[in-house]
């Protein structure tokens, strides 16, 4: 029954060009709404907090769920699609979402508000303004991404509205060491699925693989996929710096304020 729901489902279109028409007017009309309903939540309380952000790590949960099913059933025939496991960067507010709102360590709460608001939105605005993995063949999965991306823009502007992340920095470096362990984590994934599958998967784009990333892909090929992370990981937290020195900006020096 799943198989044949996917199947249903498996239309497929020619992706729209990049910066043509029609992505323009996904931009401005996806980056307006967005943008303008984190602007209109930003006054939550911790119950409407709550429920916003275990409410939308539920739906990435199950958005996710019904791509691996559509990955396994219709694009791999029967296979597991491994470099399409769910710890990808853009896929942490899976996990990060409870996190932020059910842990009882007011630092690593912060932290994880933190990586939203940095690295998520910063992955969405990958997604947004390079749409090469997002305007795909197959329209569930170009449905997936588009929304996927567009949520974290969400996510991340609504943290900022907010002020819920951190605003010191010793509060950034958490962050940063945040990333740093996901990274380290994802890294032992590809690792892993590479000798025991001898399949390709490249999470976080840290290697040991070359990262599909326009400039570092260069460098991955002319002097390896460890020059490549070496440069990539500072040059990504100073971007996701750039955020969290806006939210700072945003929030007037003012530290965010979370519930003991």
């Amino acid at each position: 029954m799943i198989e044949k729901l996917m199947l249903a489902l498996a239309a497929e279109m020619t992706p729209p060009p990049a910066y043509g028409t029609v992505h323009i007017i996904m931009i401005v009309v996806g980056l307006s709404l967005t943008i303008s309903l984190a602007f209109l939540c930003r006054h939550f309380d911790e119950r409407k907090n709550k429920i916003l952000l275990l409410t939308f790590a539920g739906v990435l949960i199950a958005s996710e769920v019904f791509k691996q099913l559509f990955l396994f059933y219709v694009i791999e025939d029967h296979s597991i699609c491994w470099g399409e496991l769910p710890f990808q960067m853009c896929s942490m507010p899976m996990y990060l979402c409870p996190v932020a709102v059910l842990c009882k360590s007011p630092r690593l709460r912060k932290a994880a508000y933190g990586f939203m608001m940095c690295f998520n939105l910063l992955g969405g605005f990958a997604g947004v303004f390079e749409p090469s993995g997002v305007l795909l063949r197959q329209v569930p999965l170009t449905v997936h991404a588009v929304a996927w991306h567009y949520g974290l823009v969400f996510l991340g502007f609504y943290i900022l509205f907010s002020r819920r992340a951190g605003s010191t920095l010793q509060e950034y470096f958490d962050v940063v060491k945040l990333f740093l362990l996901l990274a380290f984590v994802a890294f032992v994934i590809n690792t892993l699925v590479g000798i025991t599958v001898d399949e390709v998967a490249n999470m976080f784009f840290v290697g040991p693989n070359e990262a599909p990333i326009i400039v570092f892909d260069t460098i991955a090929k002319k002097y390896g996929w460890v020059a490549s992370t070496v440069i990539y990981l500072p040059v990504t937290s100073l971007a996701a710096g750039l955020i969290f020195w806006l939210g700072r900006l945003y929030a007037g020096g003012k530290k965010a304020k979370l519930p003991r």
